[in-house]
């Protein structure tokens, strides 16, 4: 009997789609209004009614021979759909990566509410409002004998393509658009006598859904089916659609009408979305709009489509209200800003203006149990020997409840938690605490009730929620007691660091500080310490809230390891950066660093020939692993150039592993160079050996080019700089020691307060003058080097000198200027005339200020050599002013002096100052313009 069943309402419901076809294939002839039955229509012709009834019934052979297929079709659909209903959407994985913590997977609300496949019912009572059209099949119920009319055999009657009834003898009657009323009405008017219609088997109609449904299309109904059968046969709502604002566009004797179904007013409230279809509905499903997630205590957790101005009383509403277990007074918002971060507030379920916020698109509200602590206790809990309520009692402090026996021996000494909700209603405040300082007696804190205290393992960090703990710090790594510390302001690596808490693998080069946002937990730097200076006191870094300090083994990488010519071998721990001379600092060498180099050799792949590294002696074994590892040398370096000329172009970055084998030099390796640059026709370097002069590289570089000026040479060498250095420092001393005896001398004497005032005055000047000097720069030039452009009168001059490794040398330009520095109104470069004198050229710079001191004006010319009106360059003079010849040379001397291109003339300042400082002064003067002139020379090559 089941059986049977089965198959009459597949048979119905899967023969409708025959039935739409044949429907829809007329429908483009039939008019948009119904006539009305008349006069005219009861002159049909019976072929008319003869051809309705032959069609429906080629309509049911139709079903009839679709029956089997279809049933497979409409089984297979409906398992399809609810599969697809329980597939997790891109917006539930969302939510759920949010609450993964709280254990919580939140589901889309009412999709599965459309879930499944709904039979077609074809024969099911309608009432009198039931609207008839072609397909509609219809039962006649005579009530009396009407006279002169048989209607015993018309019992059955069929609605045809055109919307009209045959009843033979009788006539045809239109009766599409009418209500079933209506033609009965019309039926009994007709044929004078009172009759009953009723419908047997519904027509059928196709409507069409679109949009956000799993299977788009046109789906056959009935006119009782409603929305919801229509959407249910295209498979159902995908979570991608929206259940707030489905559309259905139907056609009316006006136009397009546009019908806003909201199905939340049906699953939430209850209320009947009973819209009947017509022929030609669109159904409409939008793509879903913005949504929010409730979790926790209420009674319907879900995600929910909002509209737009929902607030969060209004979510809680959707959820069904709060469960009584609901902890009010801490709702947790988690919302994301400006698509650039997630954001957490709190706020209490009792604070209108809390709950009166509007809901944002991808909020999620969270709500809380009540934490079940009597009024009159305090709870201990986390990693402890004894959790539970302590009885609590009025100016009860921690050290009351915390004793030895409830800690284990891993227990986390250096941090604890107390959560504290009071007063009743207040949002809950966090309190870190050191247990270890707590039984010590250094700290102790005043309990509330219903606290909730929280001690933890060595080592836990996950179990602490930094969003909301914030007077905390992460020390973690190669170190004794990892784990969450108690913050206090002020606090130093120093105060956490000793001895006790280093490991025999504690790495003590290298540390890492990651320095975090409060607000997103970002890492936003990174510091850097030695953990040994730490310990020594010669270094400290104040700790942050919410830091992580990180301390790792000694060889997180590979060691690098200093062999060969030194005193020990040692393993050096690899750090990223780490230099060739950082690696070499501590090395003790056994022979002069003149004669070494350092062979720097590195793990290579495998892949490369073997052959071609054993012959080149690469193959290493290494020790630790015992297995065999090719290393080969990637670089040989002078330890000169490295450590002494301080070679930054040698200084390698080295790899985790790498080998330093310190060797001797040997002969034919050792290579000594200068550097030729300027206006020589092949500048360079070259080699040279300890008896390569001057002459030798000039020639070797292919010598001048035109427009050079060899009178400016310039040789730059690192042992003069080296000795200009010492020479200065040792200036400055002396006249710090004397000027500390003249202010000694000076406060001891009977001077008035004026006097007193201005040899302060003085001696302040003199210190900042101290404090020029040593900021002065030198150049290490050999000064006074005369070269004739002509290099084969220089092979015999003294000046050919022997030149050093590491020797610069420049050729400058033909210079068209002379220089003029100092106490003058505009000190410059002006252009060379020929028989310019000293006076000239302090002319053309617009005289001398009342700050110049004449008497030592100097020259200092192009190649570095310096005169003076003190320089005695003959025995017998002519002074020009006085007109007649002098002994020895005066101040005017210098003011005569014809200068040559690319001469500089200085003009000091007066400074009154002892006799003993004069020579250092003017030495030093002397050294500062000699190097801004090598500067301003090289710069113009």
């Amino acid at each position: 009997m089941r059986k049977l069943l089965l198959s009459i309402s597949i048979f119905l419901a899967l023969g409708s789609f025959a039935n739409s076809q044949a429907v829809s294939q007329s429908s483009s002839s039939l008019s948009a209004t119904t006539e009305s039955a008349g006069s005219s229509s009861m002159s049909q012709s019976s072929s008319t009614a003869e051809g309705s009834v032959q069609e429906n019934m080629e309509v049911e052979q139709e079903i009839n021979s679709e029956l089997s297929e279809s049933l497979e079709k409409n089984k297979l659909e409906g398992v399809q759909s609810l599969k697809a209903g329980m597939k997790t959407s891109s917006i539930e994985g969302g939510f759920f990566a949010r609450t993964k913590a709280f254990n919580i997977r939140l589901r889309q609300f009412g999709y599965n509410f459309f879930l499944g496949k709904p039979r077609l019912a074809l024969s099911i009572p309608v009432d009198k409002s039931y609207v008839l059209g072609p397909g509609d099949e219809l039962f006649l119920y005579v009530i009396g004998n009407p006279p002169g009319v048989d209607l015993s055999k018309i019992n059955r009657l069929v609605v045809d393509r055109e919307g009209k009834i045959y009843m033979p003898g009788l006539g045809v009657f239109y009766v599409w658009g009418m209500t079933l009323g209506e033609a009965e009405n019309l039926i009994s008017k007709s044929l004078g006598t009172n009759i009953k219609l009723t419908v047997g088997r519904l027509r059928t109609f196709p409507v069409y859904v679109s949009g956000e449904v799993r299977r788009p299309g046109a789906v056959v109904v009935t006119g009782v089916n409603t929305v919801i059968d229509a959407i249910m046969m295209a498979g159902g709502i995908q979570k991608s659609g929206t259940l707030r604002d489905v559309i259905v566009t139907r056609k009316t004797s006006k136009g397009l009408k546009r019908i806003h179904i909201d199905f939340y007013k049906l699953l939430l409230e209850g209320k009947p979305i009973d819209m009947k279809l017509k022929d030609g509905d669109v159904i409409f499903v939008g793509s879903i709009g913005k949504v929010a997630g409730i979790a926790g205590k209420v009674k319907r957790p879900a995600i929910y489509e909002l509209k737009g101005d929902e607030t969060v009383k209004d979510l809680i509403k959707m959820a069904g209200g709060l469960l009584p277990s609901s902890y009010k007074y801490k709702v947790i918002i988690q919302r994301y800003k400006d698509n650039q971060f997630l954001e957490v507030l709190e706020g209490s379920l009792n604070d209108k203006k809390f709950t009166s916020q509007k809901v944002q698109d991808g909020d999620l509200i969270v709500i809380k149990p009540i934490i079940d602590i009597p009024e009159n206790a305090v709870m201990i809990g986390g990693y402890t020997t004894y959790p539970g309520l302590y009885e609590y009692k009025k100016g009860m402090k921690l050290s009351d409840l915390l004793k030895q026996d409830l800690f284990f021996p891993d227990s986390n000494m250096k941090f604890g938690l107390i959560e504290r909700r009071y007063p009743l209603g207040s949002l809950p405040k966090y309190l870190t605490f050191s247990p270890e300082d707590v039984l010590k007696g250094k700290v102790d804190i005043e309990l509330k009730p219903k606290d909730k205290i929280t001690l933890y393992k060595f080592g836990e960090t996950k179990v602490v929620d930094f969003n909301r703990v914030k007077d905390a710090f992460v020390v973690e790594g190669e170190i004794k007691y990892p784990g969450v510390y108690a913050y206090k302001k002020g606090m130093k690596l120093s105060d956490i660091l000793n001895p006790d808490m280093l490991m025999i693998n504690t790495n003590l080069y290298y540390a890492e500080i990651d320095r975090r946002d409060p607000e997103t937990l970002d890492i936003v730097d990174i510091k850097k310490f030695v953990p040994m200076n730490v310990l020594q006191g010669k270094e400290d870094l104040e700790i942050h809230k919410l830091d992580v300090i990180k301390f790792y083994p000694k060889y997180v990488y590979p060691p690098v390891k200093v062999s060969g010519l030194v005193k020990e071998s040692y393993y050096l721990p690899y750090h990223e950066g780490l230099k060739l001379s950082e690696a070499l600092s501590s090395a003790k060498f056994a022979e002069d660093i003149k004669k070494l180099k350092v062979e720097v050799f590195r793990e290579v792949s495998k892949t490369k020939s073997s052959e071609s590294l054993q012959k080149a002696e690469n193959i290493k074994v290494n020790a630790e692993s015992g297995k065999d590892v090719i290393r080969q040398n990637v670089a040989s370096i002078f330890l000169y150039d490295l450590l002494i000329k301080k070679d930054s172009k040698v200084d390698i970055t080295l790899n985790p592993g790498d080998r330093l084998v310190i060797q001797e030099v040997k002969p034919k390796e050792m290579v000594e160079k200068v550097t030729v640059l300027g206006y020589v026709k092949n500048p360079g370097v070259f080699k040279i050996n300890e008896k390569t002069t001057l002459y030798d590289v000039l020639k070797a570089a292919g010598g001048f080019r035109e427009n050079a000026y060899p009178q400016g040479i310039v040789v730059l060498r690192r042992s003069v700089k080296e000795m200009q250095k010492e020479r200065i420092a040792k200036a400055v001393a002396l006249m710090k020691q004397e000027l500390e005896k003249e202010e000694a001398g000076v406060m001891q004497s009977d001077l008035t307060q004026d006097e007193l005032r201005a040899r302060q005055a003085a001696f302040e000047a003199k210190r900042r003058l101290l404090s020029e000097i040593e900021k002065v720069q030198v150049t290490g030039r050999i000064s006074g080097i005369v070269v004739p452009y002509d290099l084969e009168k220089l092979k015999n001059s003294p000046y050919n000198i022997l030149l050093e490794d590491g020797d610069k040398i420049y050729i400058p330009k033909k210079p068209s200027s002379v220089l003029i520095f100092g106490e003058v109104y505009n000190p410059s470069a002006y252009v060379y005339e020929k028989g310019m004198t000293v006076k000239d050229c302090i002319s053309s710079a617009g005289g001398l200020t009342k700050d110049a001191d004449v008497e030592n004006i100097f020259v200092i010319k192009a190649n570095g050599r310096a005169l003076s009106s003190q320089s005695k360059s003959s025995i017998i003079s002519w002074n020009e002013e006085k007109k007649r010849f002098v002994w020895g040379s005066d101040s005017n001397d210098i003011l005569n002096y014809k200068l040559e291109p690319g001469d500089a003339v200085i003009v000091p300042t007066k400074v009154h100052v002892p006799v003993m400082w004069r020579p250092l002064i003017k030495d030093v003067i002397q050294i500062m313009y000699q190097s801004a002139l090598t500067v301003y020379t090289v710069k113009r090559l």
